[in-house]
Order: structure tokens, then C-alpha cells, then sequence
């Protein structure tokens, strides 16, 4: 389903994509936010992710949990419009073995994360047709202390709003920027923080998507997780600090699954194999001269 049907749900649900009432943020520039893909998952979740590799991209477990069937994500478009942006299809899911489905309704699952492998790999070196601009990753792996990070400026997220009016569809064309604080845990209510997994941020609340990532300083800190309706997660952004292990794993193992691009194949029954250089060397004489 592109932007041109979850547009008519919109329509039908009196939804205005051009003024959505609270929004805070600015426009995202074509300079920004270049990780950000989008897409529909077939449980009818608009969610987005992050590339964190060319072909790997971050997301929520509840967006994908259950997917049979393989589908695309969009990227390379800062606007939620038919036909801007590229497409890549799913190939592989990755999901974090301590997310607990069954329990969602119950209690907030921390481990809410998985992985994307892509059948092919995104340009990051030039800009492919279609988008409108070159697509980038967000860095992610680091580990700090928390109180190093707490009161970074540059904290921020990108998102269409599609959290706030509770029917995950998005309310907004372009994608807005929303900068945010990252507080101390003590700031936020023991139950906003499960597991003390969750991240404590000063922000309005729904102002973003399922699989929106905070970044600071260049880093990936947190991806929200939680849905409008699962109010055990608060604002629901995972500390991703506490996942460089399944994500550094995660990435590994995808090189072993992706999908081999065909000009790097070789068809040894068809074509002739490559001749084996030979060296000039000069010939070895017992004979000594006199």
C-alpha cells in the first residue's frame, strides 16, 4: 500500500495532512534525516526505520512481527507522496529473541527491535533516480554513560506524526525535524521507564512514528517503540545503548544472507575463465662465460 491509499484512509478518517494541530518541528532538510525510510506493513502499521548499513535497516519488532509475505521500503524523500523516493524489497527479518508478542497488551516489551535485510543495497556513494538526495546511515554502536549524554543539544527525531491521532496513518507531507532533551531517569515515573531500558525525554508526547530514532551528536540513542495505545511505555523510546550487541551481531550476520549483486557473479560454464598471468622471467644458464 503506497501514500496514495493510507491518503484515502486518511480522507475517510477526516485526517488533515496539511495541518496537523500541535505538530511541533521544523521541515527536515535535504541534508538531514537522509537514514529515514518509511513503509506499511502488512499488519496495517505505518512504521519507519533507520539505515544503520546499506542494506540493514532498524525498525520495530511489533511493525514486522508475524510478516509473511516479503515487502518494500521507501526512501530518498523527506515527503509522504505517490511516487517520490525508492523502493527496496525485504529479503530477511531479524528479530531480537526477548521480544515478547504475546504479553504486548500486558506489560511493554524492551527487546522491541529488529533488523531489515534488504535484497540490495542502497547507494550511499551517489544519488539514485528518484530521490532527492544521497542516502546516508545513521551511526550507531557507541556506548557512554548516560550522564555524559544527558542535556546534549543536538539531540533529535524526525517523524510524520503518525502516533498522535491514535490510527498510525501519517498526518503530515513533509517530515519534520523535533529537537528534544534527554533527561535524567529520576525525571520520569518508574513505569514510563520498564525495564530501565527506556530513555526519560522532554518532548511533547505523539509527536512521532513507530521507529522514529533519536540522535545525538551522530549517533543513534534510542528508536520509539511504543504505540499510541500501549501507555505502560510512556514515550517510548528504547535506550539502543543497551543493544550494540544485537545490532553489531545483527549486521554481521547479514552479510552472510544478502543476496550476491549479478555483475559481481561469474558464470564459469558459459564464459571463459580469465587466463592466469604469466611473469617474463629470464632464463637460468649454468654456463659461465670466460
Amino acid at each position: 500500500m503506497g501514500a496514495g491509499q493510507i491518503g484515502g484512509i486518511a480522507t475517510l478518517l477526516d485526517i488533515d495532512f496539511q495541518n496537523a494541530a500541535g505538530f511541533q518541528g521544523v521541515p527536515a532538510q535535504s541534508t538531514e534525516g537522509q537514514f529515514v525510510i518509511h513503509y506499511l506493513s502488512h499488519a496495517m502499521l505505518f512504521c519507519v526505520g533507520a539505515l544503520i548499513e546499506p542494506h540493514v535497516v532498524l525498525t520495530p519488532a511489533i511493525c514486522v512481527f508475524g510478516e509473511k509475505y516479503k515487502f518494500f521500503v521507501y526512501a530518498g524523500t523527506h515527503r509522504f507522496l505517490e511516487g517520490l523516493g525508492i523502493t527496496r524489497q525485504v529479503q530477511h527479518l531479524c528479530i531480537h529473541k526477548g521480544y515478547n508478542h504475546t504479553a504486548r497488551w500486558m506489560q511493554c516489551s524492551p527487546d522491541n527491535l529488529a533488523l531489515l535485510v534488504l535484497n540490495q543495497q542502497f547507494f550511499f556513494h551517489k544519488r539514485e533516480p528518484g530521490t532527492t538526495y544521497v542516502l546516508n546511515r545513521v551511526r550507531y554502536g557507541v556506548t557512554v554513560d548516560l550522564d555524559k549524554r544527558i542535556g546534549d543539544p543536538t539531540c533529535h527525531y524526525f517523524g510524520w506524526g503518525s502516533r498522535r491521532n491514535g490510527y498510525l496513518i501519517p498526518l503530515l507531507i513533509d517530515l519534520l525535524r523535533v529537537d528534544v532533551t534527554l533527561l535524567p531517569p529520576e525525571h520520569c515515573l518508574e513505569m514510563w521507564n520498564y525495564k530501565n531500558k527506556y530513555l526519560c525525554i522532554q518532548q511533547p508526547p505523539c509527536k512521532d512514528d513507530m521507529g522514529s530514532v533519536l540522535v545525538c551528536s551522530g549517533y543513534a540513542q534510542g528508536m520509539m517503540t511504543s504505540r499510541l495505545i500501549d501507555r505502560p511505555c510512556g514515550v517510548g523510546f528504547i535506550d539502543l545503548s543497551q543493544y550494540t550487541k544485537f545490532l553489531t551481531c545483527g549486521v554481521d550476520d547479514s552479510r552472510d544472507v544478502i543476496d550476491q549483486d549479478e555483475f559481481m557473479s561469474f558464470d564459469f560454464h558459459t564464459m571463459k575463465p580469465p587466463s592466469t598471468p604469466a611473469l617474463a622471467t629470464a632464463v637460468i644458464s649454468n654456463e659461465t662465460e670466460t
